[in-house]
């Protein structure tokens, strides 16, 4: 069972840059953490540290109190959407059924309508084939059925990078509000520029120049931090455009 997972003085460079330095964080069992950071920040960096694609040049992450690199099960704790999910040149229950092989067809349903794929598969079958990379189907339509897959897996810990990409504004709040219901007993990392999302974590680590500069709750930040400025930034702009 997940109880902590801690980032200890982690460096990771890119061609001579450092994209985390000195980089500390911990994420304890069934918080909702929200990290916001400009682009270029090392947010991306994160997740694929997390998945263990690349390690750190220095430090070490823990989970349990142990590397993550001895965590034998650490892929059936974790489950991640990323923007860059992959879809098999087979159909939406074959592409389903990767994340949980012993998923009943009304499970699909359900998950593919809490993805907000209702609509969609008024149309379509499970049996219907996505197409070489899903191809037959549009980005947003992509996006939704890896939401879909990582529903089905239920992991202990979810990291969603951006899960609401390609998703329609009309269903908008009837994903998150379904994503918010399934991640309640979980932990949660997301990083999202959707403010809509945003309101299902309880915290937000703000990161810069390749370290958490602030963290605790939306009104513990400062109002000069990122996230103030962030938001306000938003604000202004959806006014604007109300004026327009």
């Amino acid at each position: 069972m997940f109880r902590k997972l801690e980032f200890s003085n982690v460096t990771f460079q890119y061609k001579n840059k450092k994209i985390l330095d000195n980089f500390n964080l911990t994420i304890k069992r069934d918080e909702k953490l929200a990290i916001v950071g400009s682009s270029g920040e090392g947010k991306t960096t994160l997740i694929r540290l997390l998945l263990r694609y690349i390690s750190p040049h220095s430090g070490e992450i823990f989970v349990n109190k142990k590397s993550i690199n001895e965590i034998e099960d650490w892929y059936k704790m974790i489950g991640v959407l990323s923007q860059r999910a992959h879809i098999f040149n087979r159909s939406i229950k074959d592409n389903l059924l990767v994340a949980n092989p012993n998923a009943k067809e009304k499970d699909m349903y359900k998950a593919l309508e809490m993805a907000g794929l209702k609509k969609f598969m008024e149309t379509k079958t499970l049996d219907f084939v996505l197409g070489d990379e899903g191809k037959y189907i549009s980005g947003g339509e992509k996006a939704r059925i890896a939401l879909a897959r990582l529903l089905l897996r239920n992991p202990e810990i979810v990291i969603l990078d951006e899960p609401l990409e390609g998703v329609d504004k009309l269903v908008e709040r009837e994903v998150v509000e379904n994503i918010k219901e399934f991640v309640k007993d979980k932990t949660l990392i997301l990083i999202s520029h959707r403010f809509s999302i945003l309101s299902i974590t309880d915290e937000f680590a703000v990161l810069e120049n390749g370290k958490i500069v602030e963290k605790g709750k939306y009104d513990e930040h400062s109002e000069n931090s990122l996230l103030k400025r962030f938001f306000k930034a938003e604000e202004e702009l959806t006014k604007k455009f109300r004026k327009d």
